[in-house]
């Protein structure tokens, strides 16, 4: 579900860059003495400017988290100390200040004064925005994450650059050239600090947010990731895990999926730097499109100061253009192979079905990256209707599946006191499909490619460029 208070997170971030750029100090009290607050006090503690952005009201009802005024408490200095660090944080730089998307209703003390990055985004025509997404409208989030942005430059000087690109590129067929050329041409205003776009990432307390450059090379020095061994680390729920137990969904008196993510947590060795460690998860499948899938990255401050996942996802892998083609680079088959895509109609079906899924399931509880185990089917009494055990067993429960989406509400209602979930189609050919993603690992792990695949996914969700020809722009994430 998206995020209801983006806009009021966004700006009220772009507000602390400009007044730690301007060297004014800005109130924010410290998140173990805001915790603990009464409702009068939080509001008299934030800044004013903070406060006229999320409103009293936001703020009295509790959308201003704790972890956004950890944030707000650091980001300025941190933004500060990356620009000082790439010789942008002396006089002589005149800051307008843009977001991505412009105000949208938002009252704020901070005057935006820029909206270049929006211009340039404007200036991609359907066919290059179809780069991003199938859609003709695009995804700009695709193409750039940044989220808001720091620009010293003549708006129109820079567009006039931009419209001669698109009309030396106009009539080249393939769209992949006018946008790689912006591309490299917002990396040199990127590397001499005229154009910077900010990633924004909540940061996970205790963590202080840290600053990095992504896609800040242009491509003639471009250099791939050099990426090292991989592994699947066990977590709560074991390895690369998906639920299969279908019973009383939290108790409301419907038939469904016990859960519907794919998890797991890896690390991946990578040279010249710490290792790659981040959260993996597939979740809410739609009836007839891959799992939304993203990333969120294993950071300090879990019990015994263990890992634990941050607060922010790292980013979801586009699963039309990046993720779809990665599964079948890695299955050899379609992500939707041997899935329904239409109504099941006869006893036949169900049975060709159940055979081929249970030997599928069945392959995969050999390996040791997989954790499968909770093959089993409950009536609304708690009671086991059908258990798994045996091979028998296991091709009964898939038949079982393909009869309950096959079904009728009373029929399923009559068998396990139980109403058939209304998103049970969906969530069962869901779980098809998890169990192809469980594949795809399994098969990057065997043919000695883990660490590729896992890097892969990890810079594809989080707009990072793997190779020179990818198509993300460039921007600095604050995390």
């Amino acid at each position: 579900m998206a995020d209801p208070n983006t806009k009021e997170r966004e700006m009220a971030s772009l507000y602390v860059f400009s007044k730690a750029l301007r060297k004014e100090e800005i109130k924010l009290p410290d998140v173990k003495d805001y915790k603990t607050m009464g409702v009068g006090n939080k509001l008299a503690s934030i800044d004013d400017g903070i406060r006229e952005i999320w409103t009293d009201a936001k703020i009295k009802s509790g959308a201003l988290k704790d972890e956004d005024v950890f944030s707000y408490r650091y980001q300025g200095q941190v933004l500060v100390d990356y620009l000082k660090s790439r010789g942008a944080g002396g006089k002589g730089f005149t800051w307008k200040y843009g977001r991505f998307d412009g105000l949208q209703g938002i009252k704020s003390p901070l005057e935006l004064s820029t909206s270049i990055l929006d211009d340039i985004w404007e200036e991609f025509d359907p066919k290059h925005r179809q780069l991003f997404s199938n859609k003709k409208s695009g995804q700009k989030d695709s193409w750039n994450p940044a989220d808001v942005y720091l620009y010293d430059g003549n708006d129109k000087a820079i567009l006039d650059q931009i419209k001669e690109l698109k009309k030396k590129t106009d009539k080249q067929e393939n769209p992949k050239i006018f946008v790689s050329l912006v591309n490299d041409f917002l990396t040199k205003l990127f590397i001499d600090n005229q154009l910077i776009g900010i990633s924004l990432k909540q940061a996970t307390i205790p963590n202080i947010p840290k600053a990095k450059g992504i896609n800040i090379v242009r491509d003639i020095d471009f250099v791939g990731p050099k990426f090292g061994e991989a592994q699947i680390i066990r977590g709560s729920n074991g390895y690369i895990h998906q639920y299969m137990e279908v019973l009383n969904k939290n108790n409301k008196g419907v038939l469904d999926f016990k859960g519907n993510s794919i998890t797991f947590e890896c690390e991946v060795g990578m040279d010249g730097g710490e290792p790659l460690k981040y959260f993996w998860e597939s979740k809410s499948p739609p009836e007839s499109r891959p799992h939304v899938t993203e990333m969120k990255d294993m950071v300090p401050g879990g019990r015994n100061n263990a890992l634990k996942k941050a607060n922010a996802r790292g980013g979801s892998i586009s699963k039309d253009l990046q993720f779809e083609p990665l599964v079948k680079e890695f299955t050899g088959k379609d992500w939707n192979n041997r899935v329904p895509t239409t109504k099941i109609t006869s006893e036949a079906q169900i049975n060709q079905y159940a055979k081929y899924w249970s030997s599928y399931y069945l392959t995969l509880k050999r390996s040791p990256l997989i954790t499968l185990n909770d093959v089993q089917i409950k009536d609304s009494k708690g009671n086991v209707v059908v258990d798994n055990g045996t091979r028998a067993g296991t091709i009964e429960y898939f038949k079982e599946l393909f009869w309950i989406d096959r079904a009728t509400d009373k029929e399923v209602q009559a068998k396990y006191g139980l109403k058939k979930s209304p998103k049970w189609t969906a969530n069962m050919r869901g779980k098809l499909r998890g169990l192809i993603i469980m594949r795809a690992v399994w098969n990057a792990d065997m043919k000695g490619r883990l660490g590729e695949y896992l890097t892969r996914a990890y810079y594809s969700a989080g707009k990072m460029k793997f190779r020179v020809d990818d198509l993300q722009g460039p921007f600095v994430k604050i995390q």
